[in-house]
């Protein structure tokens, strides 16, 4: 993996390592003994980013569009093919933006998010994999992806470790989009 990381920093630009510590593992999406998943940060034409929310979440509550990777299945692969999955948009890769890893206490599993900035070049909205449950869309500048990450802190019950979980690659995408103004 570290190769094929190595050889998409040449391609796309270094990625942010960001490294971070987790109570616990066991919870979706970590326990599906995957490794890794992509993060589509999908640039609009009109500069905004996508941001989508599903039928079973917390109302009000929206996230980057995600999606494993599978076994023997790389990292840029697993992006576009996620990528049209759940938007049907044509993309071109823009940015490596960031590498977060995950990890919890007294454990070696090591979980990782590839958060790659996207610009979509053509197509109409839409999931192509119905199962996705994919709901409804939110188009998101830097303040409003703030405020999406904050939402997903905020979420309580069941949907805390989730929620805490998916702002971290939101807070990735406003350091990636920060720095670059």
């Amino acid at each position: 993996m570290q190769a094929e990381i190595a050889v998409l920093a040449r391609r796309y630009g270094r990625p942010r390592a960001v490294a971070h510590t987790l109570p616990s593992l066991r919870f979706s999406p970590l326990n599906r003994k995957r490794d890794g998943e992509v993060a589509m940060a999908i640039r609009r034409r009109n500069g905004l980013y996508l941001l989508q929310t599903k039928g079973t979440y917390p109302e009000s509550t929206f996230r980057l569009p995600t999606g494993g990777i599978m076994r023997g299945e790389t990292i840029e692969h697993a992006l576009l093919r996620e990528t049209q999955e759940e938007t049907s948009l044509d993309v071109e890769i823009s940015r490596f933006a960031a590498v977060l890893t995950y990890r919890a206490p007294n454990t070696r599993h090591v979980f990782a998010s590839y958060l790659f900035i996207l610009e979509e070049q053509g197509g109409v909205l839409h999931p192509t994999d119905e199962s996705e449950g994919i709901t409804g869309w939110l188009e998101a500048d830097l303040n409003t992806i703030g405020e999406a990450a904050e939402r997903l802190r905020s979420c309580t019950g069941p949907w805390r470790s989730w929620g805490q979980f998916r702002a971290l690659v939101l807070d990735a995408l406003k350091d990636a989009l920060a720095r670059r103004s």
